[in-house]
């Protein structure tokens, strides 16, 4: 397995060009920098770098390797998020609603260990908030679709 700060030293690498703004961004000394990116290319078996005298840039190997570790350091970012938004769940039920009614109706009842959010939740992030464990509960107008949440209607519509 290799240790995240090998992908984030690569990644900051890329962005700023040089191993001295690398280090300078990640607030540690260029040795430890270039020590860490060989760690990388061992690890990897492949050379990430060209290196020529007094410029080091990136192969194209290099480059698929940076937009890898781009994407391993996001998805490790969403995991603490999930993480961290369900052990949070774990002692209060979070309910939003995309409506304001719900929430006025939730607010007057105080029951000790239910938390609602006093901002109405955009539609376009129900599922969204639900699979990363933001919300205990969402109440909706719409009906959600989705393999993994699962959506029940509570109440019925009169017309005249």
């Amino acid at each position: 397995m290799i240790d995240t700060y090998l992908w984030q030293e690569l990644v900051v690498f890329a962005k700023t060009g040089t191993l001295a703004k690398t280090a300078e961004t990640l607030h540690i000394t260029q040795p430890s920098v270039t020590r860490g990116l060989q760690k990388l290319e061992e690890t990897l078996g492949v050379s990430l770098f060209d290196h020529q005298p007094n410029k080091l840039t990136l192969t194209t190997i290099g480059e698929l390797a940076v937009q890898e570790g781009e994407q391993i350091l996001q998805r490790q970012q969403l995991a603490i998020k999930k993480i961290r938004n369900f052990a949070d769940q774990e002692d209060v039920i979070k309910i939003a609603s995309t409506a304001p009614g719900p929430l006025l109706l939730l607010n007057r009842l105080s029951v000790a260990q239910l938390n609602t959010t006093q901002n109405l939740l955009d539609t376009d992030n129900v599922i969204k908030s639900l699979l990363n464990n933001r919300f205990t509960g969402i109440i909706s107008n719409q009906e959600i679709q989705n393999k993994d949440i699962e959506s029940v209607y509570l109440g019925r519509a009169f017309y005249n």
